[in-house]
């Protein structure tokens, strides 16, 4: 059974969501030829990287809001935690068969994430996505992430703050809930992103362990919502490792700087429905 708060959200009318397909443009590869969808849904797959940064600067007056966490809170915020990058995912369901591609949409829309701490009580949730469904334990939040645009040669130079076509997200730790972990990866997993392009790598993936939902983030008298009512989640499950870039420039509501990506601790994060 979801958890209480969910429903909750849910009757407030910020959350509706259904599974419906998945993140990006569908390309099935059959005898050699290509066949697109025209569906898109908004939200991307992402790969995430824990990083360092230096240049920004944190509001300090940011309240948060989710459906996890349905009255505002204000949370302690350090620094750069991570960086996230849309990403390419390739999927065979088994060795040798054919593939299935999920392109990104957004592929200029990055995250950058700052790590954050609130007293929170662990609470189950029920997670659907690719990778199949199942319930896991959710724990205090650790990061919070913006909305970036990326450069890999310098400084940004976009008009626009930040990308308007991504959300805010508050990302938690996962546990799995004894027997009800019905979460399957693909027998092939193939990623690529910005650093790895224009080649895929293939990944071992982990048990899932990070949870990133649609968050509210009120600056004072600013408010940033999420996108739309039925916005997804994403849930990150550890993969083991592609290429990496050491330095990047980033610029979002946070201000312009350098972040300095690192190869441990990589995510493969899928748009999830919770």
């Amino acid at each position: 059974m979801m958890h209480t708060t969910t429903r909750v959200w849910r009757s407030l009318g910020l959350v509706a969501a259904t599974l419906g397909l998945t993140a990006g443009v569908v390309v099935v590869a059959t005898s050699g030829a290509a066949v697109a969808s025209s569906t898109k849904i908004t939200l991307d797959h992402f790969l995430c990287y824990k990083a360092t940064g230096k240049g920004f600067k944190v509001p300090s007056n940011v309240q948060l809001m989710n459906q996890l966490q349905t009255t505002k809170f204000r949370p302690k915020i350090g620094g750069t935690s991570a960086l996230c990058n849309p990403a390419n995912k390739q999927v065979q369901k088994a060795a040798g068969g054919a593939p299935t591609t999920y392109l990104a949409v957004h592929p200029k829309s990055h995250l950058q994430c700052w790590a954050i701490s609130y007293p929170f009580k662990p609470v189950p949730e029920v997670l659907i996505n690719q990778f199949g469904q199942g319930q896991m334990l959710v724990h205090a939040p650790v990061s919070l992430c913006l909305p970036s645009w990326k450069s890999l040669t310098g400084p940004p130079k976009t008009t626009a703050i930040a990308p308007t076509n991504l959300d805010h997200f508050t990302c938690y730790p996962l546990t799995p809930v004894g027997g009800a972990y019905g979460f399957k990866v693909p027998a092939v997993v193939k990623v690529e992103d910005e650093f790895s392009f224009p080649k895929y790598t293939t990944v071992k993936v982990g048990i899932g362990n990070f949870l990133c939902v649609p968050t509210w983030k009120f600056v004072g008298t600013k408010v940033y919502k999420p996108q739309a009512a039925n916005d997804k989640s994403l849930m990150c499950f550890p993969v083991f490792t592609t290429p990496v870039r050491n330095t990047v420039w980033t610029k979002n509501q946070f201000g312009k700087g350098k972040v300095f990506p690192t190869a441990k601790g990589e995510e493969l994060c899928l748009p999830t429905v919770i």
